[in-house]
């Protein structure tokens, strides 16, 4: 959910996964959302499309596909115009976060209409709710990029318990399948982050909503694809090697 998050959805389309019993199922309708994401260095706008269904999320950015499959545990990455793909577990991202846990803020959750806002010491998130799309915590978790193997902190607890649906739900195709969802999707998030007397920002905005499948010619690994090392699992290995040396 901080800045960091958002770079990251940037470059790797949105890896994000969620801890959650074997049992549950995040998306019990299909959900199809489109985002565009801007920079906080570059401004660059970036169109991400994400499917999500069942215990799988695809996310689509260009010719980057990004499957997470919460059954087998794995971040699956097609780069189409590279003609390599990666393969990484769940763990191997948790141990890069655990290296650097979040920090403790003292984030405070304020209202302004239906724009909720939640300020820490040099950083600022405001997230105007979509309360049209529900979703149980865990999806909400999985969407926002906070939940297991990443690491949600002070600030995506706050904004969590902010975009909570307390009234009497109106029924949607989403909320008619999974009677329990009762968190509202953001619908346009906007990162401000102060370092140095600069003020970086960054934009998440939900441009569309449907139901549609992904393309099925963006989830096969094309023949001939190379295999390659993520960056996750090159820097997993970097710090193994470190901690043989420390031994």
């Amino acid at each position: 959910m901080r800045l960091r998050t958002v770079s990251a959805l940037i470059l790797a389309a949105s890896l994000c996964v969620s801890a959650r019993g074997a049992e549950e199922v995040l998306f019990p309708a299909p959900l199809h959302i489109t985002r565009e994401v801007t920079g906080p260095v570059s401004q660059t706008r970036t169109v991400i499309d994400e499917y999500c269904q069942g215990n799988r999320v695809v996310a689509i950015s260009g010719q980057r596909t990004s499957i997470v499959d919460y059954a087998k545990g794995t971040v699956t990455t097609i780069d189409f115009a590279a003609g390599e793909y990666s393969v990484t577990p769940f763990e191997a991202i948790a141990r890069v976060g655990r290296v650097a846990p979040p920090a403790k803020s003292g984030w405070k959750v304020t209202r302004d209409g239906a724009v909720v806002e939640v300020r820490g010491a040099r950083e600022s998130i405001r997230v105007t709710p979509r309360a049209d799309v529900r979703l149980s915590r865990a999806a909400l978790e999985a969407i926002s990029g906070t939940a297991y193997p990443n690491q949600g902190g002070e600030d995506a607890q706050a904004l969590a318990g902010a975009l909570r649906i307390d009234r009497p739900r109106v029924s949607t195709t989403a909320a008619a399948a999974a009677p329990d969802q009762d968190y509202a999707l953001p619908g346009e998030t906007i990162i401000r982050h102060e370092e140095g007397g600069e003020v970086l920002e960054s934009r998440n905005v939900v441009t569309r909503v449907g139901d549609e499948l992904p393309p099925p010619q963006l989830l096969a690994i094309p023949p001939g694809a190379r295999l390659v090392e993520s960056r996750a699992m090159a820097t997993g290995r970097m710090l193994d090697e470190l901690d043989g040396r420390r031994q």
